[in-house]
């Protein structure tokens, strides 16, 4: 049996990604469609608009095979990192195409990826230059090399995807094959009546309006789904709380535990914190951001301080990646039999008393936290425990 691999976040499942898992399948002629999706919470650092078991679900309706989490370790990072996890499961699963959306897909992003890894390793001022993010020493870079800055969301993931094969070693096992994206842009914010496709983010700002509204975009299932609104509470309410009392009660040199909360951060939040009331996250990240750290950086810097996700745990994590069934159809079912003894990473399909104090600690954490918030008319079951893979029937 072959594979083909899909890294997503379906925040919420919709009509483009159906049409990305159907191109998947068609250009590579894959029998299994596999999909490593992030858990409860996204990478710019915030809560997912359903959990991680509604938007399995809506994949498998989709056409997925199988639906394997990002541990979270991974899946709040920037895109190198959230790239790195994503291929690292993908390829323990034996995938041999990754077939992604990009806004320019005629691009050469593995040829490219090459040329800039090769320069970026070689680069003395790269590594040294700590005035710029990341993101920016990466674009300096490609744009010597073809002229001009890539800017778009989904491009950058397909050079982060190429610059993680390279760093795997995975040349030669792993191919890429970016697709273009279909009419709705990744940050367009309003709903088109003129056409089927719609960015999550509009769908997320659309949330609770009338299944009639929203399913023109998405199957019915998930326009029902999303029609009763977010899973949890606005995170300009009780989650806003709730950081402003972590950070309030904790010492700098506790903060300066959490991921990434360093150089100067912890005590620049703490000052920030007690000083004024904030409203709404927007107000504090528009304080908080600088021109060193991008905005998103920061919002997931929030997010660790919520989780209380330290330094040390978060580099453990990414040292114990694993397998987190979530998901499958009986095609899927039997591709995971088909590669059972191929597989090198530790498969979960029932979390146990161990997985919660060990290898998955961040991501039980995470997942409390999620059902901490849920709104009182959603499922408030645990979302690891007691929990098997969902199965669908087709």
């Amino acid at each position: 049996m072959h594979a083909v691999g899909l890294i997503t976040e379906y925040n919420p499942f919709h009509n483009g990604h159906l049409y990305h898992v159907q191109e998947a399948k068609r250009v590579t002629g894959a029998d299994a469609v596999v999909a490593v999706m992030s858990g409860n919470f996204v990478q710019r650092g915030m809560p997912a608009v359903m959990d991680k078991w509604q938007r399995t679900a809506l994949a498998l309706e989709g056409g997925v095979n199988l639906v394997v989490e990002l541990p979270i370790a991974f899946a709040v990072q920037p895109a190198h990192l959230f790239a790195r996890g994503a291929v690292m499961l993908l390829a323990d699963l034996q995938v041999e195409t990754i077939v992604f959306g990009a806004e320019h897909a005629e691009l050469d992003f593995m040829g490219l990826a090459q040329q800039a890894h090769a320069t970026l390793a070689d680069s003395e001022h790269f590594k040294q230059d700590y005035t710029k993010t990341y993101a920016t020493q990466f674009n300096d870079v490609i744009e010597a090399l073809v002229g001009y800055r890539i800017e778009s969301p989904n491009d950058l993931l397909g050079f982060a995807y190429a610059n993680a094969v390279i760093e795997l070693g995975l040349q030669g096992e792993i191919s890429l094959h970016p697709i273009q994206r279909k009419q709705a842009q990744y940050h367009d914010r309003e709903l088109d009546q003129n056409t089927e496709v719609a960015s999550a983010t509009a769908l997320r700002l659309a949330s609770g309006q009338s299944v009639d509204q929203l399913k023109q975009y998405m199957s019915t299932t998930g326009a029902t789904a999303l029609s009763r609104g977010g899973q949890v509470v606005p995170i300009d309410e009780a989650w806003l709380t709730s950081l402003l009392f972590k950070v309030r009660t904790t010492p700098v040199t506790g903060l300066e535990q959490i991921y990434q909360l360093n150089d100067g951060l912890a005590y620049r939040l703490k000052a920030l914190a007690e000083k004024k009331q904030y409203l709404t996250v927007a107000d504090l990240l528009d304080d908080f951001k600088s021109k060193r750290y991008t905005r998103s950086r920061l919002s997931r810097s929030l997010l660790y301080v919520l989780l209380n996700m330290t330094q040390v745990e978060v580099m453990t994590a990414l040292n114990q990646p694993y397998l987190r069934i979530l998901g499958q159809d009986q095609v899927g079912r039997k591709y995971l039999k088909y590669i059972r003894d191929l597989t090198q990473l530790p498969v979960i399909n029932r979390v146990s008393h161990q997985d919660v104090q060990t290898i998955m600690a961040l991501d039980y954490r995470a997942g409390m936290i999620y059902q901490l918030f849920t709104r009182p008319e959603f499922d408030q079951s645990p979302q690891d425990t007691g929990r098997t893979p969902i199965y669908f029937e087709r």
